[in-house]
């Protein structure tokens, strides 16, 4: 029996075979959507999914403990986030979402370490600096609490440059206890005082990235405010290197590392390296309408290195949806999602850019100056935008070039496209 129950121990820590990955990348990408939607508990349903599928992967791991700790279920939550942190002592993330996972447990003592840890390695980080202002602000240790609010923001103006969530329950707490310090001592609320505090919007941080071995790579510097869409696990201020997706792993200097594997879809002419002894296939059957001028394939055992000068690689999963992706902006696809022409016909003569239709279950790697912006688009009410600066878009959208001359082009946009319907655009500056 004890051979058995060994055996059954391997089995279950053994990572999924590859024809399970696009199912664990299925309800990891729905959970997050569904966290991002505020839906935590179908969030940890599919989280759990995922976990089922790679029980020790720590993506999964910290995206669940944050969906405990939106449930309330701190205990969940703290024992997750120790788990990742005895690999990952020193992690700026981790470290964080510890003590305010404490802090909202009530555990006011144990919450101070983990935090003060934070400040030792990133000296300025906003969010530990308001939470450690609450609790010293609990225990009435009103000087010290001023000091984290006014590092936090709350010296910040409404509405000005910089403020945020942080600043503005900072410049809240600040203000409270202002009032508290301008009472006579023997009115003054002391450390057991039940009267409110300020709702504090604080929320665990995400994991920076993940190696291409996938085990957890954290920063222990401060982490900017991240951009209004981090979309793939990509910040704007490291642009240079994202989280790896799938056979996918960025690399400094705007490389991709492809691993071949069971097959990926490659546009010619930005291969400028391998390892390995990949096998190639540009036959038609494999990528028809012609499509062989623009995509090769590679399969088997070796790793390409792809580059794309002045870009770089930007990850998106796609999970039983469809992207129509320029093919300047395109670098690789997992063969498992379908391919063909997309191209939309102009009122005239001319054609709209001979978009690339990608759809199915699958990662795939953009090029990019800097992490795309996203566009939605409603029924109704048409985007208009430079076609220069169209990377994808999805959705049930229709995409055209403009018929006649917008004013738009006489500014400077030049060639306008216009995408009705309702879905999005990705578009960045170059």
């Amino acid at each position: 029996m004890t051979s058995t129950r060994g055996s059954e121990t391997t089995r279950a820590f053994r990572p999924a075979p590859f024809f399970d990955h696009g199912l664990f990348l299925l309800h990891l990408n729905r959970g997050k959507e569904e966290m991002g939607r505020g839906y935590h508990e179908t969030a940890r349903r599919e989280f759990e999914e995922a976990r089922r599928l790679r029980p020790r992967d720590p993506e999964v791991l910290l995206d669940l403990s944050i969906t405990f700790f939106h449930l309330g279920h701190f205990d969940e939550a703290e024992t997750m986030t120790r788990d990742l942190l005895a690999e990952h002592a020193e992690s700026v993330p981790l470290l964080f979402n510890l003590g305010l996972i404490l802090f909202k447990s009530g555990r006011d003592r144990e919450a101070r370490e983990p935090l003060e840890k934070v400040l030792g390695f990133a000296p300025a980080h906003r969010k530990a600096h308001l939470t450690l202002g609450l609790l010293a602000q609990r225990r009435g240790a009103w000087d010290e609490a001023q000091r984290h609010f006014r590092i936090a923001g709350a010296e910040l103006k409404d509405g000005s440059e910089g403020d945020d969530s942080v600043a503005r329950t900072a410049r809240a707490a600040a203000a409270e206890v202002r009032m508290a310090t301008a009472t006579v001592t023997a009115t003054r609320p002391t450390a057991n005082d039940t009267r409110p505090s300020p709702v504090v919007v604080v929320k665990p941080e995400p994991l920076d990235s993940l190696t291409a071995s996938g085990k957890l790579k954290f920063s222990s510097g401060a982490r900017p405010r991240p951009s209004a869409a981090v979309l793939a696990g990509m910040d704007a201020a490291v642009a240079a290197v994202a989280r790896p997706l799938g056979p996918f792993s960025p690399k400094p200097g705007g490389f991709l590392s492809v691993a071949c594997g069971a097959g990926v879809r490659v546009r010619r002419g930005i291969v400028v390296g391998r390892s390995g002894a990949p096998v190639f296939d540009g036959s038609p059957s494999q990528a028809p309408d012609g499509l062989d001028r623009i995509l090769i394939g590679a399969s088997g055992d070796g790793v390409l290195l792809l580059a794309d000068a002045g870009r770089v690689p930007w990850l998106k999963a796609l999970a039983g949806e469809a992207l129509s992706v320029h093919p300047e902006r395109l670098l690789a696809f997992e063969s498992a999602l379908t391919c063909r022409a997309d191209v939309t016909p102009d009122a005239g003569d001319r054609t709209a850019p001979p978009f690339l239709k990608l759809a199915g279950s699958g990662a795939v790697a953009l090029a990019v100056s800097s992490e795309p912006a996203r566009f939605d688009v409603e029924r109704g009410q048409p985007l208009a935008i430079a076609a220069r600066a169209v990377v994808a878009y999805g959705g049930e959208v229709v995409a055209e070039l403009l018929e006649v001359s917008d004013p738009l082009s006489g500014l400077g946009a030049g060639v306008l496209m216009r995408f009705t319907g309702a879905g999005f655009v990705l578009a960045d500056a170059r």
